[in-house]
C-alpha cells in the first residue's frame, strides 16, 4: 500500500528479504530549489580559512557535576566528528562505541561541541595527556547520563564572508532573511556531487548496502530531498509561510506538532508571530497526520518520487516532520570593509548555509579542495 495514500499505519516487508532481481539503478529528476527572496546577486567567499566558520553548540541540558559519565567541551579543527569520537575513544582505552555526541559538525570549521564517555566515580580521566590532532578539551564536566544524539537546544554561529561583491544588496537582504527562510537540508546532507542520492537509488532498487554507515546516509540523504522538494513547492506557489485546512505545524523551538483542522484567526496569528511553523514529511512508515486539502497537496508533491516513499516504506523507516520555515535567532552582524562578519543561531539540525543561500551567492572555497563532512 502506498504511503501517498493511506492515512492508517503502514506495515512494509524489509526490502533486504526480498529475493527478486535488482532493478536499473535510476535518480529522480528533483527540482532546483527555489529561493523565498529570488536569487541573490551578490557573491562572496565562504570558508577561505576554518576560522570563518566556527560554530558552538549549546546542550539542551544542565550538566549535573555528578555521575559516571564525563562530558567534554572540544574545539576541533579540520577533524569530522566521528574521527574524534574515535580518537577519544582510543585515548582513554575505550571501544568506539562508548563515547557518544549530541550532533555532528562540519570539518572545514572550527567547531566547540560535546562528546561523552563513561569514567567510574572514583577515576580520573587524564586527557592532559592525550594529542589528538586539531582538538582541545577545553571544559570536562561529571552528568548522570549518556550524551544522546539530538541532545542540542540551539547551535550558535559566527561566520565570515569575504570580498563581497554588493554590500547594500546584502543589507537589504539581511533584513529579510530576519523573517524567515526555507528550512532546506543542506548541500553537504547529499555527498560530494549528490553522492549520497546515487548511494539511495541502488538501495531503492534492490542492491545490497552492507556497511550500515553509508546505508543511513543514502536513507537520510532520500528523506532530505523528499522533504526540500516539498519546501521548494511552497516558496514556488506561493504559500511558504500560509496553512492550508488540515495541515501539520511544529511548535517553535520544539519538536511537538500538532494538527490544523480549521484556519482561523487565532492559529494565523501565531503564525504570523512565529510561535508555530508549517511543516513538510520525511516519508516512511507511520500514521499520516494531514487531511483534507492539506493532504493532497502532499500527496501531489511526492507523486513523482512514489517509487522513493514506498521504497523507503518497505524499508521501515518511521516517518518524521520537520518545520518548512526557519527563522535565525539573536542575528547580528558588522562589516570590515568588504568582509562581512555574521552572528545567528539555529536550532539543532538545521543548516546555517540554508540561511546563508537566501543572502548571497557564495563559493565554498572549502569545496574546492575537498567534500564536506556528510
Amino acid at each position: 500500500m502506498s504511503q501517498l495514500n493511506n492515512t492508517t499505519d503502514i506495515v512494509a516487508e524489509t526490502a533486504a528479504a526480498t529475493t527478486e532481481v535488482a532493478a536499473p539503478v535510476i535518480v529522480p529528476e528533483f527540482s532546483p530549489l527555489a529561493y523565498l527572496y529570488g536569487e541573490p546577486a551578490a557573491t562572496a567567499l565562504l570558508r577561505s580559512e576554518p576560522s570563518d566558520f566556527v560554530v558552538d553548540e549549546e546542550l539542551s541540558f544542565t550538566p549535573t557535576g555528578a555521575g559516571e559519565h564525563m562530558l567534554l567541551l572540544v574545539e576541533k579543527i579540520g577533524q569530522n566528528t566521528q574521527y574524534v569520537a574515535k580518537q577519544i575513544a582510543a585515548a582513554a582505552g575505550l571501544k568506539a562505541r562508548l563515547v557518544s555526541y549530541a550532533g555532528l559538525k562540519d570539518r572545514h570549521a572550527v567547531t566547540r561541541q560535546w562528546f561523552c564517555l563513561p569514567v567510574p566515580i572514583k577515576q580520573e580521566l587524564n586527557y592532559q595527556h592525550w594529542n589528538i590532532e586539531g582538538v582541545r578539551i577545553l571544559k570536562t564536566v561529571r552528568h548522570q547520563r549518556r550524551l544522546k544524539i539530538g541532545s542540542i537546544k540551539q547551535n550558535h554561529f559566527q561566520l565570515r564572508l569575504r570580498s563581497v561583491s554588493d554590500k547594500a544588496e546584502v543589507e537589504k537582504r539581511l533584513a529579510l532573511i530576519t523573517q524567515g527562510v526555507p528550512n532546506y537540508y543542506g548541500e553537504q546532507r547529499f555527498g560530494h556531487d549528490g553522492g549520497n542520492l546515487k548511494l539511495a537509488a541502488k538501495l531503492f532498487a534492490g542492491h545490497s548496502i552492507p556497511d550500515r554507515q553509508l546505508r543511513g546516509l543514502a536513507l537520510s540523504a532520500s528523506r532530505s530531498m523528499l522533504f526540500n522538494q516539498q519546501v521548494s513547492a511552497r516558496v514556488q506557489q506561493g504559500i511558504f509561510d500560509q496553512l492550508l485546512p488540515g495541515s501539520v505545524v511544529q511548535l517553535d523551538g520544539s519538536g511537538s506538532v500538532f494538527h490544523v483542522e480549521h484556519v482561523d484567526q487565532a492559529i494565523l496569528q501565531r503564525l504570523m508571530e512565529a510561535d508555530i511553523h508549517p511543516t513538510a514529511v520525511l516519508p516512511g512508515i507511520g500514521k499520516v497526520l494531514e487531511s483534507g486539502e492539506a493532504l493532497e497537496w502532499q500527496q501531489a508533491q511526492l507523486a513523482p518520487f512514489a517509487h522513493w516513499v514506498q521504497a523507503l516504506c518497505d524499508l521501515n523507516v518511521n516517518t518524521e516532520r520537520r518545520a518548512a520555515r526557519l527563522k535565525p535567532k539573536a542575528l547580528s552582524y558588522q562589516w570590515q570593509a568588504d568582509t562581512l562578519e555574521l552572528q545567528f543561531a539555529l536550532p539543532t539540525g538545521c543548516f546555517a548555509t540554508s540561511v546563508l543561500r537566501e543572502l548571497v551567492k557564495y563559493q565554498d572555497v572549502s569545496r574546492d579542495f575537498s567534500s564536506l563532512e556528510l
